[in-house]
């Protein structure tokens, strides 16, 4: 269930109003002293940001300049089919509060950490180019930014923010659809039939023909985060010994309780080379008072995701889970990495082709 927000929030634009119309002036950064990461640790890129969300136990870095690929393989019995190339990613930038404000010397330096999965592929069909984004904003709103871009076969654009307003925890939520017979010309196709007028499309597939929808805001409790950055979690849940924790996640407008699990430790194979690593259960479930569905998780994953990362680092070396085929049964699919760069010293494979 949705919940109230204050009135006052509704005079500061958060809610009722469109956020590509108005947008809120951020407040003062929450967090003014910053942890970059230094040398000494080799099981750390030097410059990685930490950002910590409380509730999960452990933090999410951010490496400066980390690129991960990896293949996309369906299962098909003793079979596999490659259908594409995920890459994970995330970038340190200096944060700049607003385009008019300038930086001072004498203003402590602030950063913001940006994580990416960026998929393509083509499967019976069916091609997808599908962007995900996190940005971390030392600021109290948003201090969350998600932005989720399809492209391709089926096109849409998602945007949950996620921060604090006068001291409530909120995240916002808006989505983009086919504009429903709106009066735009640039909507409106020419017919096959000669002596019939212009008329708007329905349901078509272009990307122009989609419009922003209302924003819809919600109370979420302190700490709670995206699917990117609980993938960035479990990363530091091994590299710092953890067996269990738990936290909420945002999707949509719509939250999730999420267990990661520490699993086995074993040897994992995979294009890039044979590295020692530990699983990660990541299970939810719906939270009490809100509506029951099936969880969809990274890359359309349904149910329980099992990742495995580096033990030493965390860096993620394998993905795996179950994906829908239309609605008579699932598909195994595997992520699994093909190259690195920018990742820790010690990032090293058993037997590695890096």
């Amino acid at each position: 269930m949705v919940s109230s927000v204050p009135l006052s929030l509704l005079a500061l634009g958060v809610f009722g109003l469109r956020s590509q119309d108005v947008a809120p002036e951020p407040e003062q950064p929450t967090v003014p002293v910053q942890v970059l990461s230094g040398p000494g640790d080799p099981a750390l890129v030097e410059g990685s940001l930490r950002l910590d969300f409380g509730p999960a136990g452990f933090p999410v870095w951010v490496a400066p300049a980390e690129k991960l690929i990896f293949e996309v393989v369906i299962d098909l019995g003793l079979l596999g089919a490659g259908v594409g190339r995920v890459t994970l990613g995330s970038t340190v930038q200096r944060y700049v509060p607003g385009l008019a404000i300038p930086i001072e010397p004498d203003v402590p330096v602030l950063w913001a950490g940006t994580l990416m999965s960026a998929a393509e592929g083509r499967y019976l069909g069916y091609d997808l180019d599908h962007t995900l984004t996190t940005r971390f904003n030392p600021q109290a709103w948003p201090e969350v930014i998600h932005r989720d871009v399809q492209a391709g076969t089926e096109n849409r654009r998602r945007e949950v923010m996620i921060g604090m307003r006068e001291g409530v925890a909120l995240s916002s939520y808006r989505c983009d659809g086919h504009c429903r017979g709106c009066e735009r010309r640039e909507h409106f196709v020419e017919p096959t039939i000669p002596w019939r007028d212009d008329f708007h499309c329905k349901k078509c597939k272009r990307a122009g023909h989609r419009v922003w929808g209302e924003l819809r805001v919600r109370e979420v409790p302190s700490g709670s985060m995206d699917m990117l950055a609980a993938v960035w979690v479990a990363r530091a849940f091994v590299r710092e010994d953890g067996q269990s924790t738990g936290f909420t996640m945002v999707d949509k407008d719509r939250l999730w309780d999420v267990t990661l699990l520490r699993g086995d430790t074993r040897p994992i194979e995979t294009p890039a080379g044979i590295f020692e690593c530990t699983e990660v259960l990541l299970k939810s479930e719906v939270p009490r008072g809100e509506e029951e569905r099936e969880f969809a998780g990274l890359f359309g994953i349904r149910g329980e995701l099992q990742i495995w990362v580096h033990t030493r680092t965390g860096v993620p070396v394998l993905i795996r889970g179950r994906v829908p085929v239309g609605s008579l049964f699932d598909l195994g699919v595997r992520v699994q990495l093909e190259r690195a760069q920018g990742t820790p010293a010690a990032f090293e494979g058993i037997a590695s082709t890096r």
